[in-house]
């Protein structure tokens, strides 16, 4: 799937579950959900996050990137002892080397990233950030089981896990699934804040 697609499901997710919280709850937990529907897309070069992050959109400096930052991560966790830059600091040690779809789109990815996003919002007392950033991630990688590539969800193990129902990314099915999920996204919005 497309980032813009990922983005799509996240919002829609987000606002899904979050339409009878308080707008600032609500808010929250979109903007995690989008944050997490489109991490797992870090371990490619040109996905949205890195459009951003990396100063060259390719794969040598994507590495040179996340092995840089895990460095740092892993010096500020013997600096500190604090957990949580350990963890970020084997995470992005795992981006860096990892290939497309393979440790981010992993069940111990997904574990280890949704651990450290934990820990992080357990410290500030904010849970919707949680459980808005583990509902994005999650359907991200389901969106990405129905790609004809697949998933390595049990990396290290080389072995892509895909449904035998394909949708082909950047196809006119999937530009028909970001239709709708805008459609839908406005229907609840307008039904939020602006019907009467």
């Amino acid at each position: 799937m497309t980032g813009k697609t990922h983005m799509a499901i996240g919002v829609a997710a987000g606002l899904t579950v979050s339409v009878q919280q308080p707008l600032q709850n609500q808010i929250m937990i979109v903007l995690a959900s989008v944050l997490g529907s489109l991490i797992p897309d870090l371990d490619h070069p040109k996905s949205k996050l890195n459009q951003k992050l990396l100063l060259f959109k390719n794969k040598f400096y994507r590495v040179l990137f996340y092995l840089a930052l895990a460095g740092g991560f892993i010096y500020l966790y013997f600096s500190t002892r604090y957990n949580v830059f350990g963890l970020l600091g084997i995470t992005s040690f795992l981006i860096g080397v990892s290939s497309h779809r393979s440790f981010t789109h992993s069940i111990i990815g997904f574990l280890v990233i949704s651990y450290t996003v934990k820990l992080i919002t357990i410290n500030y007392n904010l849970p919707y950030i949680y459980f808005g950033f583990i509902m994005g991630y999650a359907l991200h990688l389901l969106a990405d089981f129905f790609t004809i590539k697949g998933i390595q969800l049990f990396y290290p193990l080389k072995l892509n896990v895909a449904s035998p129902i394909i949708i082909n990314t950047k196809s006119r099915f999937e530009d028909v699934i970001f239709m709708l999920l805008s459609i839908y996204t406005v229907f609840l919005l307008y039904n939020r804040y602006i019907k009467l």
